[in-house]
């Protein structure tokens, strides 16, 4: 109760003209470089996070594509049937791709392709194999 009537008082007094509130109109440096040193540190790991993030995704989107070129062409020597699958090589894009037809056994193969690209100045290799039967 005593703290509202010394406000009320305090507020009339600085109303008659004599004393005035200081202004609030904008800014101090000092709130300016704290806000700047606050948005700096909190922004600094969410650029590194993102760049992070973003080499990733590039980078399994290009094992992603090794892994479709090395499927394809599997299937596709596969799908010529038993004896007609014979050792090849090709480029599919960046991509390198090397079938190679190994006789396991009487009546089956085992058919490997592996794909090479490089990524970041190193070579990445990546291999599928399948068998294929005479039946």
């Amino acid at each position: 109760m005593l703290l509202t009537r010394c406000r009320t008082a305090l507020t009339r007094f600085l109303r008659r003209g004599k004393i005035g509130w200081p202004s609030r109109e904008g800014f101090t440096l000092v709130e300016i470089l704290m806000v700047m040193m606050i948005l700096s540190v909190g922004i600094l790991p969410i650029a590194i996070i993102q760049h992070r993030a973003r080499s990733e995704v590039t980078r399994s989107d290009v094992y992603t594509q090794a892994v479709n070129v090395a499927q394809a062409q599997l299937e596709r020597l596969k799908s010529r049937g038993f004896g007609n699958i014979a050792n090849e090589a090709g480029v599919d894009g960046t991509i390198n791709w090397n079938a190679t037809v190994n006789n396991v056994g009487f009546g089956l193969d085992r058919v490997e392709v592996t794909v090479n690209w490089q990524e970041g100045g190193n070579a990445m290799n990546l291999t599928l194999a399948d068998l294929v039967s005479l039946r």
